[in-house]
């Protein structure tokens, strides 16, 4: 029993496997680039959302609580955009100078979790902010509709929005294939040659 004890502490002393300086500035390099395309991608998603608010505006100035309410739905897509913004560029800026095996696996869990944004607090509280403030800004753009003619316009309105959802939903995957798929085989592949060596 003593002996398995030595084995374990000598195996816990052991210091940490770093990988070769070579392959951390590939990496650094690839996640720069990651970055970089992100920035791009959430700067014309950024002039969507202002050019969509502006014709809102407007559309609707003479209208100012369905204007609210139409605030209301961009503050909400505007919100989740700086979150999912945020964390791509956490992914985009790891530092990969000296990385360890745990390192390697928060970077993984990290792009990882860019598969599915969707089932995240913060998207709850966008989606919630957007079908809210979707659905009052359109009861109050004719608010003397009857409950017949507003039900259809009302459906219509939450077929866009999960339209819009579903859409997201795949181009995201479409995305995470191409750009965050092509990282992972790559850390992985770092990742077990450096638990290989320390076996």
């Amino acid at each position: 029993m003593a002996q398995f004890e030595d084995l374990q502490q000598l195996w816990q002393h052991q210091p940490p496997r770093t990988m070769p300086p070579c392959d951390a500035a590939e990496l650094s390099s690839a996640f720069r680039r990651y970055g970089r395309r992100h920035d791009l991608i959430y700067v014309v998603k950024t002039v969507l959302i202002a050019c969509q608010f502006t014709f809102l505006v407007a559309m609707l100035r003479d209208r100012p609580l369905a204007l609210f309410w139409a605030c209301v739905t961009d503050l909400s897509g505007v919100l989740f955009l700086v979150w999912d913004w945020r964390a791509q560029r956490a992914i985009a800026r790891l530092n990969f100078a000296a990385p360890s095996v745990a390192f390697l696996r928060s970077a993984l869990a990290r792009l990882q979790a860019q598969r599915d944004p969707f089932r995240t607090r913060e998207f709850g509280i966008a989606i919630c902010g957007i079908w809210t403030g979707g659905n009052l800004m359109v009861a109050n753009l004719q608010p003397n509709m009857t409950l017949s003619s507003a039900l259809p316009v009302h459906a219509m309105a939450n077929a866009s929005m999960f339209a819009a959802y579903f859409l997201g939903r795949w181009v995201r995957r479409k995305r995470f294939e191409k750009e965050c798929r092509p990282l992972i085989d790559r850390v992985e592949a770092v990742l077990q040659s450096m638990e290989a060596d320390r076996l």
